[in-house]
């Protein structure tokens, strides 16, 4: 007796047309590549192919940029040499989203350990000089606010504890606890 995962025998017949997405013989296009087997399937470059409106374009910017992370990190006045101002912005305001879903995420844990509050400021990788931010916590050690005290120069914050003391304290009354990241 032959076994088989599927039930019916036709739903085999219907399935023996069916591409392995990495195939050479694969012709689908990135939309159908996307809704048929989701996200994981497509490559760094489709992604932001989807984003610019071009594969062609999207592989010259990670060949120039080296990396995701490296694009992320670029304003919109230095993608301006690829494409229009207006396209620049919405691919760094695409790009900047990301980060702030993956900080959401924590503002509802607790304040407990360094990797918590470390997870909440993953946005700081992005930014190309020194900042000095502040994380006011209420009583359960939850987050209420964030705020950024001083943005220095491409190697130094000009912080000075005075700023800090004067600045939070009329940002809200006094929290139980804070954070100071330095990034």
């Amino acid at each position: 007796m032959t076994h088989h995962i599927f039930s019916f025998e036709s739903e085999l017949q219907n399935n023996q047309n069916e591409v392995a997405p990495s195939s050479p013989n694969f012709s689908l296009s990135v939309s159908e590549k996307l809704s048929r087997y989701g996200v994981n399937a497509l490559s760094d470059v489709e992604h932001l192919g989807l984003l610019v409106g071009k594969e062609t374009l999207a592989a010259r910017l990670l060949a120039h940029f080296g990396s995701l992370k490296a694009l992320a990190k670029v304003s919109a006045v230095e993608l301006r040499a690829f494409m229009t101002i207006r396209q620049a912005e919405r691919l760094v305001a695409a790009l900047a989203v990301s980060a702030r879903t993956q900080a959401q995420d924590v503002y509802q844990e607790p304040f407990d350990s360094p990797e918590t509050v470390y997870r909440s400021c993953v946005d700081m990788q992005s930014f190309r000089q020194e900042v000095l931010r502040v994380v006011l916590l209420d009583t359960r050690f939850r987050r209420i606010t964030a705020v950024d005290i001083t943005k220095g120069t491409v190697n130094e914050s000009l912080a000075h504890p005075r700023e800090f003391l004067s600045r939070h304290s009329f940002i809200l009354p006094m929290p139980l606890s804070s954070y100071i990241i330095y990034e």
